[in-house]
């Protein structure tokens, strides 16, 4: 029989079972603080993967509603290059005078862009840009916001030649409140054959002419500009689409 008690001095006694009991106890102390750690990674996991998802979701909805209104701002464009060249060909060949109303009016619209990118500003102020896993999508994004801030630099050249040219040039002319309000004609008592008849006379003037050319000119550059950033949005509209499918 073991016995129980020691003689003073005597060293004590080493016990595998009492150790065998710690270790097991911090085995368990170990795997519990893991388990915990490796849930709650889960849990925040789990919920980036939603976040980002609902990301880009609203992404690719707010980057169609853009690309929409764009694609409807370059075709009001387009059909405005086409009038002003009616303007510029009636030098050569006749056109028709309804056509010519159409560009007279015309002449003083100039569409601007206008997107929305609340998305976006979510993303970059809460820093939640970085749940984006995809670096092409990051990249198409920056790259789109770099050609979107030159945009309206072209669209404010076609403002400012509508407003310190053509228009003074038509208040001189007295004829800037015939013309700009062709669907108030009613309501200032003139026919169509006196604005017809206006518009003949401003045809047969040089400057005005020249200042036709220029609108036709600054209208092909904006054209020309914006159609980068309706590629953009085109390819990042179809890599959200792609990243989404993937992730459902």
């Amino acid at each position: 029989m073991a016995n129980k008690y020691r003689l003073e001095g005597e060293a004590p006694r080493f016990s595998f079972r009492g150790m065998g009991k710690i270790v097991v106890e911090l085995l368990i102390i170990v795997v519990g603080i893991y388990l915990a750690f490796a849930l709650d990674k889960y849990g925040e996991r789990k919920e980036q993967k939603a976040l980002e998802k609902k990301y880009l979701q609203e992404l690719m909805e707010e980057a169609m509603t853009n690309l929409e209104e764009l694609r409807a701002d370059q075709q009001t464009r387009k059909h405005q290059l086409v009038l002003f060249g009616k303007l510029l060909e009636t030098a050569n060949r006749q056109v028709a005078e309804d056509t010519l109303r159409m560009a007279i009016k015309e002449l003083l619209i100039n569409r601007i862009f206008s997107p929305s990118d609340v998305v976006y500003q979510d993303l970059t102020s809460s820093g939640n840009l970085r749940l984006i896993e995809s670096d092409t999508i990051r990249k198409t994004i920056i790259r789109y916001k770099g050609r979107l801030a030159r945009a309206p630099i072209t669209e404010n050249v076609e403002r400012r030649l509508i407003e310190d040219k053509l228009e003074p040039y038509l208040l001189q002319k007295q004829v800037l409140s015939l013309l700009e309000p062709m669907e108030d004609m009613d309501e200032i008592n003139i026919s169509e054959q006196q604005v017809d008849r206006i518009i003949r006379v401003l045809l047969n003037d040089r400057q005005f002419l020249d200042l036709v050319y220029l609108r036709y000119n600054r209208l092909k550059h904006t054209i020309y500009f914006e159609n980068p950033v309706q590629r953009s949005l085109e390819i990042l509209i179809s890599l959200l689409k792609e990243e989404i499918r993937a992730k459902t």
